[in-house]
Order: C-alpha cells, then sequence, then structure tokens
C-alpha cells in the first residue's frame, strides 16, 4: 500500500514537471517568436508623429476659452437639450487630486503604482459618461449643467431642429488645429 502510495506521489510529481517543463518550453517558444519579429521587423523610430502632435495641439486647444456649442442626446439618439457652451465637456467625476493611493507590493519590493495628472493638470475620469456642459448664459456667466446622456460639443455654433433630429452647422469653428510637421 505505501509503495502504491509512493508510486503515485510520484507520478503525479512527474507529471507537474511535465506541465511545469511545456510551459517554460512554450514560454521559450514565443521569446524566440519575438526575437525573430524584433530582428526582422524591429518597431519603427519616427522623429516626428503625426497622432503626437494632434493630441498635443487638441490639449492646447482644450486649454482656450473657446465658444463651443454643446448638444446631448438620450439613448435612442433623440436630442434632449443643446446650449451655447464654453470649452469642451467635463466628465463628472474628473479630479483636481489623484483619485488613487500609492500601493506598495510587498512581495516585489518598493514599488508603486500612482496615477499621473493629464498635461491640464487635472485627473480624467475612466469611469463615467457622465457629464458637465459649460453653458453660457445671456448675461455671459457660465452655468454648469450635469448631463447623464452622450454629449457632443462642437467648435463652432450649430443650428439644432427637435423636429428632424438634425444639428446643422452655421458658423466658423472656434478652434482650428495646424499641422506644421
Amino acid at each position: 500500500m505505501k509503495k502504491t502510495l509512493l508510486v503515485g506521489i510520484i507520478g503525479l510529481l512527474a507529471l507537474a514537471g511535465c506541465t511545469e517543463s511545456q510551459e517554460k518550453k512554450d514560454q521559450k517558444s514565443a521569446e524566440l517568436q519575438q526575437s525573430q519579429y524584433a530582428a526582422s521587423q524591429p518597431v519603427p523610430m519616427y522623429d516626428w508623429s503625426l497622432e503626437r502632435h494632434l493630441v498635443t495641439e487638441l490639449y492646447n486647444a482644450r486649454n482656450l476659452r473657446a465658444v463651443t456649442h454643446s448638444v446631448w442626446r438620450s439613448n435612442t439618439g433623440m436630442i434632449e437639450g443643446d446650449c451655447a457652451s464654453i470649452g469642451f465637456g467635463i466628465p463628472f467625476d474628473t479630479s483636481l487630486t489623484n483619485p488613487l493611493s500609492a500601493v506598495k507590493y510587498a512581495s516585489a519590493g518598493e514599488r508603486y503604482v500612482v496615477e499621473q495628472a493629464e498635461p491640464n493638470g487635472i485627473f480624467a475620469s475612466k469611469n463615467t459618461s457622465a457629464t458637465w456642459v459649460m453653458c453660457s448664459s445671456e448675461t455671459g456667466t457660465i452655468e454648469p449643467v450635469y448631463i447623464e446622456s452622450k454629449v457632443t460639443t462642437y467648435p463652432y455654433s450649430v443650428n439644432v431642429n427637435y423636429s428632424t433630429n438634425r444639428v446643422i452647422k452655421s458658423g466658423k469653428s472656434s478652434v482650428i488645429i495646424t499641422v506644421d510637421g
């Protein structure tokens, strides 16, 4: 009985060793494939990036006091409301301070995960579709409106037709992004 149990345990250990050995083989195979790709198809290096330039210009445009027009729609696409606005929508749970706290990984040493602020100094939301729209009043003041529907903010004036559920551009853009590359 003891001999059978011992043989069974040894067999299980051997099988566990095979599984680990196969995992290592798979890992080595994947690493070999990646090194082949790196040699024959290296990651390109660029002196300039159009996409990075456009994102930089978008941050610059968002930091202006741009005259905009915001329209919000229901989940079925019907226009629910609109207003002349300033700037672009701000996600509801955007923070001025870091919403995450440092986490120490005891098993990996002194490592922390801390989120960085966006270049405009805020911590953008990743959790909500609700939006603050900064509507302009007739007196020139800003009226923050909380909206849970989908919001589209246009960098130009628009005519909103609630009967046909259409938005039509009616003015020139207050925000222009140039490509100087």
